[in-house]
């Protein structure tokens, strides 16, 4: 792999990291500040209600994974087709799905208080400070807590991984702040924690709209009786079914949770719950750093395993492995080391709960460069495409191994086998992926040679974007020209296109400030068959321009040769020259344009 190529994926991956794994980290942060706070301003029996509510916070990461995390990947494909009605549909359909779930669920959850509560492991008759009054009020505000995350995915894949990552911030700071205030002000409780998570996650919602109900949006709300051809039951049967294997993760996190709680309060009562209850949101917080890497991998791996660049997918892997690796070895380092830190944080103060909570986070240290290892594999294969393996690995991570080592290890040494039954799953776990991908001959990764077969004759060529590079470039495709034999007519096309397209990226980067620009350009022939049709694609990292939309005056007239000399033929910011574009598209037969993953892509047929 070429080296301009290594640092076009390293940079592009840059660019996704920060704003991802912030708004990750923070989402997780906001669960996490529950434990703190209630640790700290009411005590260790807050600790045991809000580990036993654990779950319900998972049912609501599952809603999103069906409609918030399934919409956005359905809307992707329907946005790079150009196909605005569908998309709207998509997200109306998505939205519609969030809303009613969890209001069903949020009304059943309150009404069934009580039976709900002692099936998550609790303990019912411990008034507003036990799990009723914490679990009581996450119900009544359980679309809030669907409905944020839901509409941030949206926002983030249109383009606005800033202003989302500004909403995640300010909902965990605000977060903080009110349930303090609800604690110590208005003396609520767990149930104030729980009211400050719910109305931040709401004034979360209410920024969110106000970017994502823009008339301005490629996608909002519309009617589906107004059209008969997509039911909203059919569309939303195919959004769920997008986001179903990260929800099956999640399903599997409540029932191992529910459980463990179980178990522990068996074993080890309301000590062992808490101190669950510390680990299990250590492991949502590792887990949000790995989304967010995860995260910025899925549409670069997505755009590269589609367009067959072997390469470019083997680089995005490597660079996104090491990413995790180096957030479980920093936080292993904290957890084993830090143990009594951590401890003081969450308020753990009794000499045998530390020592025991102390020897937790040491397994857990020892856990996390493990689970490192078989989360990105399995979120490797979601992203290119295979969907069974990765469901198959997630239910054998979650249920089969984990949940049977922690069944067997509890049984045999008490309450200390939950930990040791975690670590004991993700080895089983790590050790089944090297065994299976052994004995399928094809690598870790399990990339198969034929789905990188480029067609013959194809022309690739990667540069930096400076004038200099041009004459290099057109004798390149003079000599592809005729070493393909193209007739003098149809050559003449490729290098117009190629000279135009580039020398519009050249100028535009010359008023760029960024320090690195580059042009890609793929020439492929036939491809609609025999027919001799080439498909030319040109790519670059500049800000948004989609040639297709630009203005250009009286094309015909320049064709024809009846142009007047003084005719201005750029544009006084970009230097674009609009009349050279116009040429392009009078002679194409085709052209598409697609802005992904940070790249101006412009596609010709000829």
């Amino acid at each position: 792999m070429e080296k301009i190529e290594k640092r076009i994926v390293k940079d592009t991956f840059g660019k996704f990291l920060i704003p991802t794994v912030t708004s990750s980290l923070a989402l997780s942060i906001i669960s996490m500040t529950d434990l703190i706070i209630a640790g700290n301003l009411i005590g260790p029996e807050a600790l045991t209600s809000i580990g036993v509510a654990l779950p319900v916070v998972i049912l609501a990461q599952i809603l999103y994974a069906l409609f918030g995390m399934g919409g956005a990947i359905l809307l992707s494909t329907r946005m790079g087709q150009g196909d605005r009605q569908g998309c709207s549909r998509i997200f109306t359909a998505s939205m519609i799905c969030a809303v009613f779930f969890s209001v069903v669920i949020g009304i059943t959850g309150r009404i069934m208080l009580m039976p709900v509560t002692e099936l998550l492991g609790g303990t019912v008759g411990n008034g507003i400070d036990g799990p009723e009054g914490y679990i009581g009020v996450l119900f009544i505000g359980f679309p809030m807590l669907v409905l944020s995350p839901v509409m941030v995915t949206f926002l983030r894949n249109d383009n606005e991984q800033r202003y989302a990552m500004i909403c995640v911030l300010i909902t965990g700071l605000l977060n903080v702040l009110l349930s303090v205030f609800f604690v110590k002000a208005a003396h609520l409780s767990g149930a104030g924690i729980a009211l400050g998570t719910i109305v931040a996650e709401g004034i979360c919602c209410l920024l969110a709209s106000l970017k994502l109900f823009n008339k301005n949006r490629m996608f909002r709300l519309v009617r589906f009786w107004k059209r008969s051809d997509e039911k909203l039951f059919g569309l939303s049967c195919k959004i769920a079914r997008q986001g179903a294997t990260l929800g099956v993760i999640f399903a599997s996190q409540i029932l191992l949770t529910i459980v463990i709680n179980r178990l522990l309060n068996a074993h080890g009562g309301s000590e062992g719950i808490a101190i669950y209850g510390i680990l299990k949101y250590l492991i949502n917080f590792i887990f949000a750093l790995f989304d967010g890497v995860t995260g910025s991998m899925q549409p670069m791996l997505g755009i590269y395993y589609g367009e067959k660049e072997e390469e470019n997918v083997r680089e995005t892997a490597r660079i996104g492995y090491i990413s995790m690796l180096v957030i479980a070895l920093c936080l292993a380092f904290v957890t084993a080391l830090g143990g009594r830190i951590l401890c003081a944080l969450f308020s753990v103060t009794g000499e045998g709960m530390m020592r025991e909570t102390i020897l937790a986070l040491r397994v857990l240290a020892v856990y996390f460069p493990i689970v490192a290892f078989t989360t990105f594999v399995n979120a490797f294969y979601r992203f290119t495409g295979k969907v069974g393996t990765a469901f198959c690995l997630s239910l054998l991570d979650n249920l089969v191994f984990g949940l049977s080592a922690v069944c067997i290890m509890v049984r045999l040494i008490g309450m200390r086998g939950v930990w040791l039954g975690l670590l004991a799953g993700g080895v089983a776990t790590a050790i089944f992926v090297i065994v299976y991908c052994l004995f399928k001959r094809q690598g870790l990764l399990l990339l198969k040679k034929e789905a990188f077969v480029r067609p013959d004759g194809e022309f690739h060529s990667v540069s930096e974007t400076t004038s200099d590079n041009i004459p290099a470039l057109i004798e390149d495709l003079e000599k592809y020209c005729d070493e393909m034999e193209i007739g003098v007519k149809k050559a003449f096309y490729i290098h117009l296109v190629i000279e135009e397209l580039v020398v519009n990226v050249v100028g535009m980067a010359e008023n760029s400030r960024s320090g690195f620009n580059y042009v890609d350009v793929r020439i492929t022939p036939n491809v609609k068959g025999e027919d001799g049709s080439v498909m030319l694609r040109v790519r670059d990292n500049l800000t948004q321009f989609d040639p297709s939309a630009s203005e250009v005056g009286n094309i015909n007239a320049l064709v024809d040769g009846v142009m007047s000399d003084d005719s201005d033929t750029n544009d006084t910011e970009g230097n674009i020259n609009e009349l050279g574009l116009g040429i392009v598209k009078k002679i194409a037969k085709e052209y598409h344009y697609r802005r992904t993953i940070g790249y101006n892509n412009f596609m010709v047929i000829i």
